[in-house]
């Protein structure tokens, strides 16, 4: 029998029991099920508190990261959500070799002797392990990429022409930190809008001689993000030099704290109560590839107990369970720790349950698992729903219904035989999967 046929004859549309990635799952939001070991952490949100989750692979961890963030969207006149998911571009940008081109460099005289006619300055190699400065980056990038769609989206132009500070913080961040191609434009909008001048024109050669090497100095020290040297130029134009003298730019560490101790007064001056900052698949990077050790590497620089003490900033990582370990290098009395996500029976067919209603066709009755077996259904049923996470009851699902496809020409129901069968086979299985 064809698996085609017989999710056909359930009236399914697709295979309920299919395995996705989470943040490619098109089923996860209508099939989510609130964990409730979770939600108790989000029961003020306007007060963000920081927290670390291990769950063991399979546990659901980024379908609750999913879950989340969909929950506190909810309230995002009240907060700011921030996904710290993605980290092939930040592994990249740290590793790869930098230059400097000849005309961005202060000076240009000794150094094109000692080259000898080539174009670029090769600079110094740092190390190539992710540090926490540029992990402060990365997330500055994110936030104030975030609080710029909030600002633009909703009426708060307004707030920064009250407060000349604010409004001066807010450029300097978006020229540092925005990642985008009409980066000098968004500046030039802004800078109209607060009345902030930017650079007189009276002598442009040096202007722009000027700006080059402050873009320089700033391509140097900033690894965690992309920064087109042309684009940051011209945003420093559009600002002026003066407003990156007086506020600093990120030479070190203690530089960027303070970066991002204006980018959450910034956050409260827009009338948020605070930020979310859901850090996840810290395993997925292509250079990681699930190594724990490369795991710690990258997360370890987070768990810094500065970042950690800034006001209004709820920093929740869901980590693999490998790296439990890494709760020493945290304090417990700061930051609250959920060691396992755990799945009750209950919860778990609950989950299966939606999954296979959501996945048949409009107007069909509903089912229980109990229904697919021919004997014992609701024996059969307690089984699946043991297995600690859904990625091993969903595998077992698929196992049985492979093995049932297999086994019979036509059947609708799964015979106690076959699920046997296919019980050794995913116990067998489970060792290495």
């Amino acid at each position: 029998m064809e698996i085609k046929e017989w999710l056909q004859v359930w009236q399914f549309d697709h295979n309920p029991f299919v395995i996705f990635d989470a943040d490619r799952d098109p089923y996860l939001q209508s099939s989510m099920v609130e964990n409730t070991s979770l939600r108790s952490v989000l029961l003020h949100i306007d007060k963000p508190t920081p927290y670390v989750i291990f769950a063991i692979r399979g546990a659901g961890k980024s379908s609750m990261r999913i879950d989340t963030e969909r929950y506190l969207n909810d309230y995002r006149d009240q907060v700011l959500v921030i996904a710290y998911t993605e980290y092939n571009e930040l592994i990249s940008e740290v590793q790869r070799p930098r230059s400097l081109p000849l005309e961005y460099a202060s000076d240009r005289s000794a150094i094109t002797r000692f080259l000898k006619g080539k174009k670029e300055i090769p600079l110094p190699r740092a190390e190539s392990r992710i540090t926490l400065d540029d992990h402060l980056d990365h997330i500055l990038k994110l936030g104030i990429e975030e609080l710029y769609r909030t600002v633009v989206n909703t009426p708060r132009e307004d707030l920064l022409k009250s407060n000349p500070e604010i409004a001066e913080k807010f450029l300097l961040l978006i020229a540092l930190y925005y990642a985008t191609n009409d980066l000098s434009s968004k500046i030039a909008t802004l800078r109209r809008l607060i009345d902030l001048t930017g650079y007189e024109r009276k002598l442009p050669f040096f202007l722009t001689k000027q700006a080059k090497f402050l873009a320089a100095d700033i391509y140097r020290h900033l690894r965690g993000v992309t920064i087109s040297l042309e684009g940051m130029t011209k945003a420093i134009k559009e600002i002026g030099v003066g407003l990156f003298e007086f506020h600093g730019i990120p030479h070190n560490t203690e530089n960027r704290f303070a970066l991002l101790r204006n980018f959450m007064d910034l956050v409260r001056h827009f009338g948020l109560a605070g930020v979310y900052l859901l850090v996840d698949r810290v395993d997925e990077p292509v250079s990681i590839k699930g190594d724990p050790e490369k795991m710690r590497e990258l997360v370890t620089p987070i768990l810094n107990d500065q970042l950690f003490q800034i006001d209004h900033l709820g920093i929740i990582l869901f980590l693999p369970y490998e790296l439990h370990d890494l709760k020493k290098y945290y304090r417990s009395d700061r930051i609250k720790t959920i060691s396992s996500i755990n799945w009750s029976p209950d919860n778990m067919i609950r989950l299966i349950e939606k999954r296979m209603n959501v996945g048949r066709k409009p107007g069909s009755a509903p089912i229980h698992l109990a229904d697919l077996f021919e004997d014992e259904g609701e024996s059969k049923a307690n089984f699946i729903v043991r297995q600690l996470t859904p990625r091993n009851a969903f595998r077992l699902l698929s196992i049985i219904l492979e093995e049932h496809c297999q086994t019979v020409i036509y059947g609708v129901k799964i015979s106690t035989e076959v699920y046997e069968s296919a019980v050794q086979r995913y116990l067998i299985e489970k060792e290495g999967y």
